[in-house]
């Protein structure tokens, strides 16, 4: 009985212990405060204004125990802070989407959570991002809709709003969030018939530019027909293809397990077909083999190629080429208009890995925009540069284009 007695206090004491250190613990969580005594604040400050905000540079107090420098300000009705740490002079305050003079207070704030006095500083903005970006926004008609350019050399995160008028009232067909100093965007599935668009330009703090609306006639595009597409007479320089691995497999509707496949030393060499009408091609996709998982982005699938276009295979490019030391013959494209230069699409970027998301995109194909001011053509050369794995193979899976046909 006593030995009982013994282990129960043993266990209570215990526990007791446990319970002791843990609330011990729970005390020493963040920063204790370590005085009551506010240090200076900053000093020595100059105002730089740029497009919608202002740089801040300051003299840090030599407090010991000094946090950061704090800016809070309001904008669109909401208030902002913005922190320096202090390891640097300067900050930046942004988000003020009209010209004028705006309040700014500065605070400097310690460990302790001590506050200095605060200083007011105004500053002048320049003109806002949202309001640049309108002014170089320009929409051109395009194939089954239209085109969007604009500049955004600050390279803020924005948004640009579309909306198409449906009688009386407007509807929502898209919203394109870029950061990219030369932005662009694509309006697609509309028919060849007039249509009004508006537009306009949206930052992350809810700044808005002003509409700007445009009356459009989309282009005709339709997808063409690939049983009209035909193998022609390889030219100097076209690469052979390895067993039935032939070159209208890339037309044959398998995206998957069925491909062209070169015999080797395909890399700088090229592969020609005829797809049956002149056509103005506004995209095309190119699927790589893919039936091995291992081969996305590996294997012999292209990475780099141009595409070039002609309407007539004539005599003197039956003839043409250039052959190396070794005898191997090599492209001429004299009468060959380039059409578009490729590198492959990734969505993670050039690197080892292949995500998901590179895994989801691929397999829906890599399309690829041509640009509008390219001409109408028939035959198709495609100069292959490099493959993923970079080797001197080539495979495509399948190709489909898009546009509209000019002569059948």
């Amino acid at each position: 009985m006593k030995k009982k007695i013994v282990k129960e206090s043993l266990i209570v004491m215990l526990l007791s212990l446990i319970c002791l250190v843990g609330c011990s613990q729970n005390e020493r969580i963040g920063l204790d405060p370590t005085d009551n005594i506010a240090p200076a604040a900053p000093t020595d400050i100059l105002v730089e204004n740029i497009n919608g905000g202002a740089i801040i540079s300051f003299t840090a107090p030599k407090d010991d125990d000094l946090l950061c420098v704090v800016a809070s300000y309001i904008v669109n009705g909401i208030e902002r802070t913005t922190k320096a740490s202090p390891y640097t002079n300067k900050l930046k305050v942004e988000g003020f989407g009209t010209e004028g003079e705006y309040e700014i207070t500065l605070k400097s704030l310690d460990k302790s959570k001590n506050e200095s006095a605060p200083v007011r500083v105004l500053i002048n903005p320049l003109t806002a991002p949202v309001e640049l970006i309108f002014k170089s926004l320009k929409v051109v008609d395009s194939f089954g809709g239209v085109k969007l350019t604009w500049d955004n050399t600050t390279e803020v995160n924005i948004i640009v709003e579309a909306f198409k008028k449906d009688d009386d009232d407007w509807m929502s067909v898209e919203n394109f969030y870029s950061s990219a100093k030369e932005g662009k965007a694509t309006i697609r599935g509309f028919q060849p018939e007039p249509v009004t668009f508006k537009f306009r330009i949206r930052d992350r703090w809810d700044n808005y530019s002003d509409f700007l609306e445009t009356d459009n006639l989309p282009l005709e595009e339709v997808q063409l027909d690939k049983s009209k597409f035909r193998t022609v007479i390889a030219l100097p320089g076209d690469s052979p293809s390895y067993g039935s691995l032939t070159i209208d497999k890339i037309w044959d509707g398998n995206t998957v397990s069925s491909c062209y496949h070169g015999s080797g030393n395909d890399i700088n060499r090229t592969i020609t077909f005829d797809m049956g009408v002149v056509a103005k091609i506004s995209r095309f996709k190119m699927w790589q083999r893919t039936e091995s998982a291992a081969w996305i982005y590996s294997h012999n699938n292209l990475k780099r190629y141009v595409i070039y276009g002609c309407n007539e295979i004539t005599e003197e490019m039956r003839s043409g080429g250039w052959e190396d030391e070794t005898g191997k013959v090599f492209p001429t494209f004299e009468g060959w208009t380039e059409i578009v230069n490729v590198l492959c699409h990734k969505p993670s970027g050039d690197t080892g890995k292949v995500t998901n998301e590179d895994k989801e995109y691929i397999l829906n194909g890599d399309e690829q925009e041509v640009p509008i001011d390219a001409p109408a053509f028939r035959y198709v050369r495609i100069y292959m540069l490099e493959n993923w794995s970079g080797g001197t193979i080539a495979q495509i899976g399948e190709m489909t284009f898009w546009g509209q046909v000019v002569k059948n």
